[in-house]
């Protein structure tokens, strides 16, 4: 009887647990899942002389009422264009406030005015990560793929985690600043920027990375108090004096201290005195230590944190004496600057910082660093040819300090002209000063010369294989076989049908048993002039017939249709051919342009515009020809609309494109106005 009052209470208690447990889970979610968001992204990464845009998703959390959501800053921080999720399943249009690529958070916001629904935004809260152990339970929250809302439930299993090797973002060691919440709870590709939640339901961590299995978030202090910032005044504070801190050595005989690895020159601890070697006991009253890898971000966290500007006593060991200095704290920019496109050099480039001018050994923050270039572009075609890597100083004479000082040069040299001009630049390689000869400016669409007249065949032509002569029962004739008779033209006239394979062309042989040989039969009816009547020996049905052809002026082929590259919208189109219709089977009375190239990952790459459609109207503009289309787009262009609607044919289907062009970040001086540029 004891035995099964001990089973019958064991059960109870499991049920009692899992009862505990569901009401917890209940809570939790009832808290943080209301306010959780996905968001999808369009963002731009500088590659290949362009900044190319691509879509992502993520996740986020509301943190307020006003619609201010905390997320990744490898999530949103390069967003051009934002859109969020919500739980509900309503889709709001979001704008980025401001984001911090050292910790990885970026905060976004709700535009409120253009949501359709009244009601309160559902709004989580934050804990305290500190108070978090090994062995909590945690639920991590997020938008896996970026498809739905999901919950998984872990563990914490270490409260301050830090990767090999670190994470670097825009040039940012984000481990020299965050110790890692790890836990097992599953996260997946999306889950970024998602909460990692207590079962009281408050956020405690910032989901960001995976490694070994487990995953990785950036404690909900450090987040609160960075998207903090960001919200009171669009970016962080942080203080700087110019050291490299690393943990004590292992044959080192102090106790206490972390070491200093490196001073920077002309920075705060420099000029006090400060020296690689030195071991930092205490720092603005903080007693400070660096016993291992994990200490790093704690010293770094005091030092940051210090208001700038702020008059700090350092404590210092040296040699066994212990000295007290007294520094002035500066402002600590941004590793990187933001890249730019220029199109008309065929590059892309940013701004110099302190971190990548010291990292360049450069001794100012002048000219621009080139960051990737465009294949067969003005940069790369330049003598001598200019690389990633090198920095721009001067144009024509005048020096380029800043991005905006190079957009005013560029539009000084090409405003008015309508051909790239020759232009001599300075740069910086290694230690050299060099000049190139580039031709600076975007490519036209150039008057198109008049087409030498000549005759065509007018069909399409098949070859005529060793193997497909054989199953003909052609013998030992061959030639080319008629697969297709444009109506009305030369081929047409002269009776020939489809299925004839013709064997002699005005007496000599026709063998063309393979493509090429197909396109060189072509290329020898061309040698003929317009108007001359060439007897053509032919097999129809088993049976030998000859038909005079009058050879008529060719209609424009594939090779030589007028064209259209669009530098606005990044696609290029051309006009329709016989043979385009004849081989999609385009009807007659269908009129427009088609795609030829579509740039990858451009706002017409995004909006799923393909090589192959046939562009019917831009904006309800009808384009028929190359000529309207470019009038239509360049119309589009000056108005500078949100959205730009392209009507196209797709196989047997019509559809509407729509484009989202980036206005505010064109790449091109030919487009910005007169008046000089200033950049934050």
């Amino acid at each position: 009887m004891t035995r099964w009052c001990i089973v019958l209470a064991a059960l109870l208690g499991v049920g009692v647990r899992s009862a505990a447990a569901s009401d917890d889970l209940e809570r939790a979610l009832r808290r943080v899942y209301p306010a959780l968001v996905r968001i999808y992204v369009v963002k731009e990464e500088a590659d290949a002389g362009r900044m190319k845009k691509e879509r992502a998703a993520g996740s986020g959390v509301i943190i307020r009422k006003e619609g201010y959501i905390i997320t990744n800053h490898h999530v949103a921080g390069r967003a051009r264009r934002l859109f969020c999720r919500l739980a509900d399943g309503e889709e709001v249009e979001a704008e980025l406030v401001g984001t911090d690529a050292l910790s990885d958070i970026a905060v976004i916001r709700l535009l409120l005015d253009r949501r359709k629904s009244t009601a309160p935004l559902p709004v989580a809260e934050f804990g305290d990560s500190d108070r978090l152990a090994v062995g909590d339970p945690v639920l991590a929250m997020g938008s896996p793929g970026g498809v739905a809302q999901s919950v998984t439930r872990g563990i914490v299993s270490n409260t301050a985690l830090i990767l090999p090797g670190g994470l670097r973002l825009d040039g940012e060691d984000v481990g020299s600043l965050v110790r890692w919440i790890a836990h097992d709870a599953r996260i997946y590709s999306g889950n970024s920027g998602g909460p990692l939640v207590t079962l009281d339901g408050r956020i405690v961590g910032i989901n960001e990375v995976g490694f070994a299995g487990l995953g990785g978030a950036i404690p909900g202090n450090l987040a609160r108090s960075v998207a903090a910032q960001i919200i009171e005044r669009g970016s962080v504070e942080r203080s700087w004096i110019g050291v490299t801190a690393q943990p004590r050595l292992k044959g080192s005989s102090a106790e206490a201290g972390i070491f200093v690895g490196a001073v920077l020159p002309a920075s705060p601890a420099a000029e006090v005195g400060l020296r690689p070697g030195d071991l930092i006991l205490g720092f603005d009253g903080v007693a400070v230590d660096g016993r291992m890898p994990e200490d790093i971000p704690v010293f770094n966290a005091v030092v940051l944190s210090t208001p700038v500007g702020k008059t700090s006593t350092v404590e210092v060991l040296r040699n066994g004496e212990r000295l007290r200095l007294s520094l002035v704290t500066r402002p600590r920019e941004p590793a990187r600057a933001a890249d730019e496109e220029f199109r008309e050099w065929g590059f892309t480039g940013r701004n110099l910082t302190f971190f990548s001018a010291m990292e360049l050994l450069r001794d100012t923050t002048d000219g621009i660093l080139i960051s990737s270039v465009q294949p067969g572009g003005p940069a790369d075609r330049a003598e001598p040819q200019l690389r990633a890597g090198d920095v721009l100083v001067e144009v024509e004479g005048r020096p380029v300090r800043n991005i905006a000082e190079l957009r005013e040069r560029t539009l000084d040299r090409v405003r008015g002209r309508s051909e790239p001009v020759r232009t001599v630049a300075a740069f910086e390689r290694g230690l050299g000063r060099y000049l190139a000869v580039v031709q600076v400016g975007l490519p036209r669409d150039l008057d198109r010369p008049e087409r030498s007249r000549k005759p065509d065949f007018a069909s399409l032509l098949q070859p005529v294989s060793h193997e497909l002569g054989e199953a003909l029962g052609l013998g030992g004739a061959r030639g080319v076989r008629v697969a297709y008779v444009f109506p009305g033209r030369a081929a047409d006239k002269a009776g020939l049908k489809v299925g004839d394979i013709v064997t002699r062309f005005d007496g000599e042989p026709v063998r063309a048993p393979r493509p090429e040989d197909v396109a060189d039969f072509v290329q020898s009816v061309r040698r003929y002039r317009i108007g001359a009547t060439v007897p053509l020996e032919v097999i129809r049905d088993g049976q030998p017939r000859t038909i005079s052809m009058t050879l008529e002026e060719a209609a424009e082929t594939a090779e030589d249709p007028e064209r259209h590259a669009d530098p606005n919208f990044d696609f290029a189109v051309r006009e329709l051919t016989m043979t385009d219709r004849a081989l999609v089977k385009i009807p007659e009375d269908v009129c427009g342009v088609l795609v030829e190239q579509v740039e990858p990952a451009s706002v017409a790459a995004l909006a799923e515009l393909r090589t192959g459609d046939l562009l019917l109207s831009v904006d309800g503009h009808p384009t028929p020809d190359v000529g309207a289309a470019r009038r239509a787009l360049e119309a589009a262009a000056r108005a500078r609309a949100r959205y730009v609607t392209l009507f196209v044919r797709r196989g047997a289907y019509t559809r509407y494109v729509e484009l989202e062009p980036d206005w505010n970040r064109s790449g091109s001086a030919a487009d910005a106005p007169a008046t000089k540029e200033t950049h934050p």
